[in-house]
């Protein structure tokens, strides 16, 4: 690739991205990988930048999810920001970006390359973009890029993550507010034996929380108790 054709790669970069970098040296590095530049790898290619990148995505990640689940443990936080920040999840945004056809990478010198390596490619310049934007921009450009790009997956993969014990959430709720477990009850059943449906609901002391409905009681006592949950954050965010 000339000059001529960098310089192309790297202005169309920055309108995808919105971002319009004050020193281009930065950009270029963002998007070199090592094998470009065996020699100078530390000072030429994306490694020490992705470094700076992955822990300021994270930093950001850590507070929106505080700030975002309160009523979160220490355990759920941490499964779903290792969710958030994890490889198959960054690829994803780097090739919904379409950052693949702007990465420098000479192919020849791989051991191996596939869809596999253009994943990992995309997930590895995502960061070290972040790190560019943060060095050449400062600090509140790099939290608006990472706002406006990666914060979104949040609340999707909330769903799988924090949804997988809604229980466990509410119980820690109605604990420290009311020094009481929720008390769970089947308030209607019907249906055939091999069509069964159960209404369940979820009670704090007298006070219906939620109700759920399922084929056992066991899933219409998880579903009360997300819609606990869903209602209690309405309730504290209006």
């Amino acid at each position: 690739m000339g000059d001529m054709d960098i310089d192309d790669n790297l202005i169309a970069l920055e309108k995808m991205l919105q971002v319009t970098f004050r020193d281009h040296s930065l950009l270029r590095r963002a998007i070199t990988h090592h094998s470009c530049c065996s020699t100078t790898a530390v000072h030429d290619s994306y490694d020490t930048l992705e470094f700076l990148g992955d822990a300021i995505i994270s930093a950001h990640v850590v507070e929106y999810i505080y700030r975002t689940f309160p009523d979160a443990t220490e355990g759920e936080m941490t499964a779903l920001k290792s969710e958030v920040v994890s490889r198959r999840v960054f690829a994803k945004i780097g090739q919904q970006l379409g950052l693949f056809p702007h990465i420098r990478v000479d192919v020849a010198n791989l051991r191996t390359f596939n869809e596999r390596s253009r994943d990992s490619l995309c997930a590895d310049v995502l960061e070290a973009l972040v790190g560019a934007i943060h060095i050449d921009q400062g600090a509140e450009a790099a939290r608006e890029f990472v706002a406006r790009i990666i914060l979104p997956v949040v609340l999707p993969l909330s769903q799988q993550t924090l949804d997988a014990n809604p229980k466990g959430r509410l119980q820690k709720i109605v604990l420290q507010r009311s020094g009481c477990l929720p008390r769970y009850k089947v308030l209607e059943q019907g249906g055939s034996n091999n069509d069964r449906v159960f209404l369940v609901g979820v009670f704090e002391q007298d006070v219906l929380l939620g109700i759920g409905q399922a084929s056992s009681i066991k899933e219409a006592g998880r579903l009360a108790a997300r819609e606990a949950l869903e209602l209690m954050h309405e309730k504290d965010g209006s």
